[in-house]
């Protein structure tokens, strides 16, 4: 084994020779490696190429669609009129006045305010107030003493703070009957906050400084503005602080849809997701400011709202066992004529009766409406179409370039693709030519305007004064021109490119080919591997025979001298 090291016995290093023989051997090898790259190259060319043809073809397949021809806008009279209209592709072009007369409004049945009971005591802790804005931590301000709140003091905690905070001077008590808080300054000065509160407890009491009045003898009070407990949504119903008690199971009727509930273990806000989830198709909500329940129908209109409850108390416990005020319809006449009656603002054609016209009216008045055909579409489509041709362009001219420089030429990688490189003049000729079966002026892209960059094969818009004519004048002219009959410039486009595109098209089949190509190339080398290792096996075994045949005779060469010596 220890001839396996090179010159071990002969002083050769055979085996640095080996690795030269054998790297030139490879030499073929690596040039089909490179013509592999190259290929490769093509196919990911011609794969982009094949993606921004089918974005073209696409481009000429929206050119095709019906709707962009028959496209309707609308325009008012009034912008400033909360009138407005929109119109689908059937609409007929003409001018209508609309004149609102009466909006529609929904039916709904507004509870009474005040339905919270009182906030709570003066022993209860102010994180457990029912009120419509929890009190925070923190310092407010009262003649401009600082008085300390926290998380854990009981009202009557705090009305001791504002007491010793202002020697006495200013106190503060809780009506229960009216649920308000009454603060009183004995020396008529009473100064309400301050820019460095952090406490919200002046607004959550409704204690507001431009209502301290005179309270006589040389005092002066101010008092909350309104009730101060709201219910607590999140409680059980029993516990909500609604008048009652309502305890128990129950069911109540909205609109004839039952809706049940469980006063001692639901909440009222439970309530409220059930009713507005149900086939009622109302909406309860509850206003913490006004204290005060309320539903109102989803839908707008002269519908009537009946609620009913079967034991009568939870239905008035939240205030809303009065009468409901029944919606309005809307009222509105046309060019006018008689007035018509509709239970939506937003009026359709089946009840004004002009075909594919859509009004939304949110204020009364009169707006003359004007239907119009609306080019914008097409003219951006007619955009999109230029741009996704001219990239196809730009590709192939940047794939098929050739360059001298120094009288050296370099050429990019489908240069030597005839298909690829004659395509950009085969799309320019497809683009250019006249569509056939045209009786008027236009049956060329160049009379609308569009027309080739010079010296390239790009198109642009050179008159736009030309293309807008024929958006706003001749709409049918580009229908047929773009889009009917088989000769039409985006059928005859899209038949052209599909040749490329499509399965088994001129792409498919070269990228199949070049894929083929490299395949036989990986067998070639595979190949050539294999019989590259077998001669470098066999040299290896050559040399460390030679070696091994050298070792030999060195040995008996020293054997005769040590004979001869002695």
């Amino acid at each position: 084994m220890q001839f396996q090291l090179a010159g071990l016995a002969s002083g050769f290093d055979w085996r640095t020779m080996i690795d030269q023989l054998i790297a030139i051997e490879r030499i073929p090898q690596n040039a089909l490696r490179d013509e592999q790259s190259e290929n490769t190259n093509q196919i990911t060319a011609l794969n982009q190429l094949n993606t921004k043809l089918e974005t073209l073809d696409a481009r000429l397949g929206d050119l095709k669609s019906t709707s962009i021809y028959n496209s309707k806008s609308t325009s008012v009279s009034d912008e400033n009129l909360n009138i407005s209209a929109s119109a689908d592709t059937s609409a007929v072009q003409g001018t209508y006045q609309f004149a609102i007369s009466q909006l529609a409004t929904a039916t709904r049945r507004i509870g009474t305010s005040d339905v919270g009971g009182d906030m709570g005591t003066t022993s209860t802790v102010i994180t457990n107030l029912r009120l419509a804005t929890d009190i925070t931590e923190g310092t407010f301000s009262i003649n401009g003493q600082e008085i300390t709140v926290a998380s854990t003091d009981t009202l009557q905690d705090v009305f001791d703070a504002i007491s010793a905070a202002t020697s006495g001077v200013v106190s503060a008590s809780y009506d229960s009957g009216a649920d308000t808080v009454t603060l009183t300054s004995s020396s008529g000065q009473l100064d309400l906050g301050g820019s460095d509160d952090t406490s919200n407890f002046l607004d959550a009491m409704r204690l507001k400084q431009l209502e301290v009045q005179d309270a006589g003898g040389g005092s002066s009070e101010v008092t909350s503005t309104k009730a101060l407990g709201v219910v607590d949504l999140d409680s059980s119903i029993a516990s909500s602080g609604i008048s009652g008690p309502i305890t128990g199971s129950g069911t109540i009727f909205i609109n004839g849809i039952q809706i049940d509930y469980d006063a001692d273990t639901e909440s009222i806000q439970t309530l409220m997701n059930r009713v507005n989830a149900s086939d009622a198709d109302v909406t309860m909500t509850y206003d913490t400011a006004a204290d005060q329940f309320r539903i109102v129908n989803n839908q707008t209109g002269a519908y009537e709202m009946n609620a009913v409850d079967d034991s009568n108390t939870l239905l008035a416990a939240l205030g809303l066992d009065g009468s409901a005020t029944v919606g309005n319809d809307l009222s509105f006449s046309v060019d006018g004529g008689a007035t018509i009656t509709s239970r939506d603002n937003v009026i359709s054609s089946e009840d004004h009766g002009i075909t594919g016209l859509t009004v939304t009216a949110t204020e009364v008045g009169t707006q003359s409406i004007t239907i119009a055909r609306d080019s914008a579409e097409l003219k951006d489509k007619i955009n999109t179409f230029i741009q996704a041709y001219n990239d196809v362009q730009d590709f192939i001219l940047e794939k098929t370039k050739i360059e001298v420089e120094d009288g050296e030429v370099t050429s990019d990688i489908l240069a030597r693709n005839r298909e690829v490189s004659t395509l950009s003049q085969k799309l320019r000729s497809e683009a250019f030519q006249a569509v056939s079966g045209m009786t008027g002026d236009i049956f060329r892209l160049e009379h609308l305007g569009i027309d080739f960059i010079s010296d390239t094969s790009k198109l642009e818009i050179k008159d736009s004064d030309a293309l807008d004519n024929a958006l706003s004048n001749e709409l049918d002219t580009l229908q047929t021109f773009f889009m009917e009959g088989d000769d039409s410039f985006a059928t005859r486009m899209e038949d052209f490119i599909q040749n490329y595109t499509i399965s088994d098209g001129i792409i498919d089949i070269q990228t199949d080919n070049l894929t083929e190509a490299n395949n036989r190339i990986d067998d070639t080398i595979e190949t050539m591997e294999r019989r590259i290792e077998f001669q470098q096996a066999a040299l290896e075994a050559a040399f460390i025979a030679m070696e091994e045949a050298q070792a030999k005779i060195q040995n008996q060469s020293s054997a005769l001298s040590s004979l001869t010596t002695i």
